[in-house]
């Protein structure tokens, strides 16, 4: 009996210890991303890290890189809305693409 509640207890420690270790993909404020399947790997890579805050961060941060050499751009160039779902307009990932995204 004592070795079944040894190996329950350590079983336990052991799933606590993989979830622990699993990426986040909820921010701090408890928001996930709303994808699933990503296009590209800026909001994948970001959204594993740390939900919807950690992605709208990234994406903050890369359009200030590409402003630099296309100042026209904003949120706006390639969503049509701003949130929760952030859809895509036509266009948006082949812009994307075309200012050096992947």
């Amino acid at each position: 009996m004592k070795k079944l509640v040894s190996t329950l207890i350590l079983g336990g420690l052991v799933a606590l210890g993989a979830i622990a270790l699993q990426p986040s993909t909820v921010s701090a404020d408890g928001t996930a991303c709303f994808r699933t399947k990503f296009e590209t790997k800026l909001t994948e890579d970001a959204c594993q890290k740390g939900g919807q805050e950690a992605a709208k961060q990234a994406w903050k941060d890369w359009l200030a890189t590409a402003k630099k050499t296309d100042a026209s751009l904003s949120c706006k160039t390639c969503h049509t809305k701003l949130g929760p779902e952030f859809p895509l307009t036509a266009d948006g990932l082949a812009t994307y693409k075309k200012a050096g995204g992947k």
